[in-house]
């Protein structure tokens, strides 16, 4: 990667020439000054604030270049150095990123914005800073007018018309002049040194944005390159984040990823529930089965039941029938034996004596 102190060589060379040339022309610019001490002075003070502010945010690229650089070298993110500020957001998206993880472009495109919005705003003071040059070189353009204006109004309003020594009138037109004269020079002065400010601060802050824009350029080439390689496995249902992501914003294609995924949430809940429903189906109808059986057993149990009253009924009917026929028959053959006893015990007639004897 590009170290960023060439682009603060640079700056050093261009301050050296204005230097030089400053140091050339020391005694109208020391005149210059003079017109207006205090508001130059505040130009210049503002100037070489302008110019530290632009150094130190050149100087601050150089730590956040060798880290990642060291990234790039060695592959891991512990390193003995302290943790970047102005790619803190590569630093959280890399630390994120495990093994089963891919760089999406969405990912890329949130971490670049975050980049460039830090290395924007390091460059919003400086900025100003020309800007409050042009204003206080324009501030002292206008107080000085302002001042000759008035110096003229008087100068005009104090001169005698009326008198005829025309030596008198040119000597109080000459030291009324004088006013004037020092407001043009608080005018031209502060414009000038206001002007020149913005140039010298101008011209080093277009150096800074250089820095920062091949510094930005150098780490969208490797964030580009290695999202490339990761990108085949970022898809969500069959569709690559890069493809979702592309024309819409980033807004719009998280909260589509969002209601992609709750979307699949839902589905695999509502199968898993329809699953839960089956298997609970499948005992309820075992359940229901096992009641219609023990319903049957019950009504074959009661007609068993019935079948064994049935039966003991008939083999009592049928004992009282064989009780009552048997008794009958042992009546009747007591009846029979007892006649018959009689009939033996009964005395015999006499035989009769016949007639011829």
């Amino acid at each position: 990667m590009t170290d960023p102190r060439r682009y603060l060589v640079r700056m050093i060379i261009f301050l050296a020439i204005v230097a030089s040339i400053a140091a050339l022309l020391w005694a109208p610019l020391h005149n210059a000054f003079m017109g207006n001490p205090a508001l130059n002075g505040v130009i210049l003070g503002a100037l070489l604030l302008g110019i530290i502010y632009v150094i130190r945010q050149t100087l601050r690229l150089s730590p956040e270049q060798r880290w990642l650089v060291g990234v790039q070298k060695n592959g891991k993110l512990k390193q003995p150095n302290a943790k970047p500020v102005l790619l803190a957001t590569v630093y959280a998206m890399l630390a994120d990123q495990n093994q089963g993880e891919h760089l999406s472009a969405l990912s890329l495109r949130s971490v670049l914005d975050g980049v460039a919005a830090r290395l924007d705003e390091g460059r919003e003071i400086s900025r100003y800073m020309i800007g409050l040059l042009v204003f206080l070189g324009l501030l002292g353009t206008f107080w000085g007018l302002l001042q000759t204006i008035g110096a003229v109004g008087l100068v005009v309003g104090s001169l005698d018309a009326d008198s005829t020594n025309f030596d008198t009138m040119m000597t109080q037109l000459r030291n009324g002049l004088d006013a004037p004269l020092s407001g043009m020079a608080t005018a031209f002065s502060s414009s000038l040194f206001g002007l020149a400010g913005s140039l010298v601060l101008g011209f080093l802050d277009l150096q800074l944005g250089q820095a920062m824009g091949r510094f930005f350029n150098e780490l969208e080439d490797w964030l580009s390159a290695f999202a490339k390689f990761n990108e085949g496995g970022a898809k969500t249902d069959g569709v690559s984040t890069s493809a979702l992501a592309s024309g819409m914003s980033e807004e719009a294609a998280r909260a589509l990823l969002s209601l992609s995924h709750s979307i699949a949430a839902g589905e695999e809940s509502r199968a898993q529930t329809l699953a839960q429903m089956s298997t609970m189906n499948t005992a309820l109808a075992s359940l229901n089965e096992a009641m219609a059986d023990d319903r049957r057993l019950r009504e074959q149990l009661a007609q068993l039941n019935a079948n064994i009253l049935q039966l003991s009924a008939d083999l009592q009917r049928d004992r009282t029938q064989q009780t009552s026929i048997v008794a009958s028959e042992l009546r009747a053959l007591s009846s029979s034996i007892a006649k018959l006893i009689n009939e033996k015990s009964a005395p015999r007639p006499a035989p009769r004596a016949s007639k011829g004897s």
